[in-house]
């Protein structure tokens, strides 16, 4: 029987889904596959999500607490709230999301795109916002490590994000072996490029850096989050999904 997603969204578009402290968005991708014509192991298939929607689920709980910290410690509170006022009284918030450096992957945003994407597309975008993360993550924690005035309770977030994010690629990367082991890591990944940023002298640049590295990571992270928890839907659960 062919699997599918039911979507009850209204609107022609699925950006602005995911609301939260900023803007989130949430797209959802779908193709028929006969799961017992991929040949796949229905129980170690289900470990392997069971594991990944727990890995996702930590992960962004992670990042948004880290996002928090940002606003209520002292060591970054007052500039982090200056930079959401000054972007909502110059109505910026919605555009901050075009700052993120995982705009180049390109994800559905309308319901038609959604209704062509298949579950290959899916599965790559997935790998791409993850590799996408890597290098950032680990130089996220070596700049903090190198602030004397960054306070444990965020560099903790941070190292725990990064190493979280490790296992959780990893466990993407055998669950794609195993539906589709033609999908290959060889794609280069968007570049970072607000290391410079991160390091710079002046205090406005780097904080505007670690709140827009905050902001983006915490979206990316929930879009990966959804995406996961509905491959699981269709690969383990089967028949029609309803996500909306």
């Amino acid at each position: 029987m062919p699997l599918s997603l039911t979507q009850t969204c209204s609107s022609g578009t699925l950006l602005m889904l995911l609301v939260s402290n900023l803007l989130l968005w949430e797209k959802v991708a779908s193709a028929p596959m006969n799961v017992s014509e991929a040949g796949l192991s229905k129980v170690s298939l289900k470990d392997l999500f069971d594991n990944a929607t727990a890995l996702a689920e930590n992960i962004t709980e992670l990042a948004t607490e880290m996002r928090l910290e940002f606003f209520h410690d002292k060591f970054s509170s007052e500039i982090f709230n200056k930079i959401i006022l000054d972007l909502s009284k110059k109505n910026k918030m919605a555009e901050l999301v075009n700052s993120c450096h995982t705009l180049p992957i390109k994800t559905p945003d309308t319901t038609e795109e959604v209704r062509n994407t298949t579950i290959e597309g899916f599965l790559k975008l997935t790998l791409s916002i993850l590799h996408a993360w890597k290098d950032p993550l680990k130089h996220l924690v070596a700049e903090l490590s190198a602030m004397p005035e960054a306070p444990h309770v965020i560099l903790s977030k941070a190292k725990a994000i990064e190493a979280q994010h490790k296992i959780f690629l990893e466990e993407i990367v055998r669950i794609v072996s195993k539906v589709n082991p033609a999908i290959k890591e060889t794609e280069d990944p968007p570049v970072w490029s607000d290391l410079e940023s991160l390091r710079a002298a002046d205090e406005e640049i780097r904080f505007f850096a670690l709140y827009l590295f905050s902001y983006c990571l915490r979206l990316d992270l929930r879009i990966v989050e959804f995406y996961v928890n509905i491959l699981k839907c269709i690969f383990i659960n089967g028949d029609i999904c309803y996500v909306f």
